[in-house]
């Protein structure tokens, strides 16, 4: 039998395993796009794109392998080309973002957003499926629970 907290759970799994691969397909474009290739290790890290996901309760956990430098890079390309401070050269700069703009670019603005869509979606659903159910058996909502 198919729950409602089933459908809930593969339905945020489902997103969460969506945007992973979009933050990682992101982060590997800019890599191959800006960065020179030294040791490769960026870019093998980036391809395979591993993660863990489990959920308990209703709960998901997320783990993502972080290389220790990746978070370092953003930073990197944060100093001035040759004291310039710019417009232009602040948009030069934002090219390199590989990994806070990606991050939370994704979870704020495709994320959280899609999840609470869903879920306000799905409450409306069942919602009218249960008016609907009460007006065909002329009983209130309230009346069988």
């Amino acid at each position: 039998m198919i729950t409602d907290q089933f459908v809930k759970d593969e339905f945020v799994s489902e997103i969460l395993r969506r945007d992973i691969g979009i933050i990682y397909k992101t982060q590997e474009e800019v890599a191959n796009r800006y960065f020179k290739e030294h040791t490769g290790t960026l870019r093998d890290f980036l391809s395979r794109r591993a993660f863990s996901l489990q959920e308990s309760n209703g709960k998901f956990t997320l783990y993502i392998g972080v290389l220790s430098y990746l978070r370092f890079l953003d930073m990197q390309y944060r100093i001035n080309y040759a004291g310039l401070n710019s417009k232009r050269a602040k948009k030069q700069r934002a090219k390199y973002a590989v990994y806070n703009r990606v991050v939370w670019g994704v979870l704020y603005n495709e994320t959280f957003p899609d999840i609470q869509a869903g879920f306000t979606n799905e409450v409306r659903a069942a919602w009218r499926k249960k008016m609907e159910d009460a007006l065909s058996n002329h009983i209130l909502p309230t009346d069988n629970q």
